[in-house]
């Protein structure tokens, strides 16, 4: 049985949910799945017509929040599911950031989704080794100082 990711949670729109839950149901632990966007449409039980469905997936793309998934768009209006490489387990060796630590980077990084910030950081833990931390406080800080800063030049 596959559990939802704590950012499940922090998706904010109905869709977005709906749509992460089907990605888990049907991609699971496989390295990716394949879906027409007529039959996500009907799964996702959604009463937008095609078109404006079509649109909002390709938002969705775009704004790549789709926790465990990354999404793209296939010829022949299919969408592709494709787990990230720190899905499995790579997020749950990280203890959950405090919430001192929360509000320190919203203010380093104002105007920018804390929450994606985080899950960006834990993704490039993954990918660096998880290297054993000291404070994954501070290392949260560190990082969204280092993004915040690059983003100034």
């Amino acid at each position: 049985m596959l559990t939802l990711s704590t950012d499940y949670f922090r998706l904010r729109k109905p869709l977005e949910r709906r749509i992460y839950e089907l990605a888990r149901k049907h991609c699971g632990r496989q390295k990716s799945w394949r879906v027409s966007v007529e039959v996500l449409l009907k799964k996702s039980g959604s009463a937008s017509p095609r078109r404006v469905f079509r649109k909002m997936i390709r938002d969705m793309i775009a704004a790549d929040h789709l926790p465990d998934y990354e999404m793209s768009e296939e010829e022949g209006d299919l969408i592709r599911f494709t787990t990230r490489d720190a899905v499995l387990d790579d997020g749950l060796h990280l203890p959950p950031l405090s919430n001192e630590a929360i509000e320190a980077a919203r203010a380093l990084a104002l105007g920018m989704d804390i929450y994606v910030l985080e899950a960006e950081w834990r993704e490039y833990w993954a990918r660096s080794g998880k290297p054993r931390l000291r404070s994954a406080d501070a290392a949260f800080v560190g990082f969204v100082k280092v993004r915040h800063n690059a983003g100034k030049a």
